[in-house]
């Protein structure tokens, strides 16, 4: 059995938490969770037991993301995998959202996972993962969602880049296009959607495309039709 040095951002709750559950299932594995609720994570940590140690940081600053690098590079000796899966959106038009409301958006949804990306690689080695959890959104135009939307696109775009790189080290990206999940994402954006895909079901998928080294994994399966599908659904009128 290989034992897995494990980075989860967004680890209090929803996917995160899941793939964190997932992740200690194995004996062995270690874990690292990031995400600003100390209270859940210290509860995830009581569950979890020694496998699981946690970081409390907001991702959507600069400190923050030092804060993760740092205590990482204070736990690990080398890193296997590392999710980026933190990220929020809030249903409002383009114009309603605060100028703090986009910065903060744009950083931990965009900023913050090519920089931790970038500031943990030389932990990893030759068949290292790094996943990142974008959204099967970025192939429609999500009016109602935009600048998460825009966000997630813009992260889309450079992970592809991103791809070639990361392969000259010998580390694999996935992709990950979520579709509707339960979690409380939409409640904290503003809406109450009750309907979705169970997220223990979507931590598992995560798990198996990185396992498998898959380039993307589309959550449900089905949702691969948007990716040709999508760019003939967008107006342009």
């Amino acid at each position: 059995m290989i034992y897995l040095n494990c980075i989860v951002t967004g680890a209090s709750s929803g996917i995160g938490m899941e793939l964190s559950r997932l992740l200690c299932r194995e004996k062995g594995n270690r874990v690292i969770g990031v995400a600003r609720n100390e209270e859940r994570l210290k509860a995830l940590r009581e569950e979890l037991g020694e496998c699981f140690t946690f970081v409390v940081a907001d991702l959507s600053t600069v400190d923050g993301i030092e804060k993760t690098v740092k205590s990482v590079y204070s736990v690990f000796s080398n890193v296997d995998v590392l999710v980026n899966n933190a990220g929020f959106g809030l249903y409002k038009n383009v114009l309603s959202h605060s100028d703090e409301e986009i910065i903060s958006m744009t950083m931990t949804n965009f900023v913050s996972p090519i920089l931790l990306t970038k500031k943990l690689l030389p932990l990893m080695h030759k068949d290292s993962v790094v996943a990142m959890v974008i959204t099967a959104g970025v192939h429609v135009l999500m009016k109602n969602l935009p600048i998460y939307g825009a966000t997630k696109s813009a992260l889309n775009y450079v992970a592809e880049a991103l791809r070639d790189e990361l392969r000259e080290y010998g580390v694999h990206l996935l992709l990950v296009y979520p579709g509707l999940i339960k979690t409380e994402f939409h409640l904290r954006a503003g809406k109450n959607i009750e309907s979705g895909l169970d997220a223990e079901k979507a931590a598992k998928a995560i798990i198996n495309g990185i396992r498998k080294r898959r380039k993307r994994v589309y959550i449900p399966s089905y949702l691969t039709l948007a990716r040709i599908l999508g760019p003939h659904l967008i107006p342009f009128d």
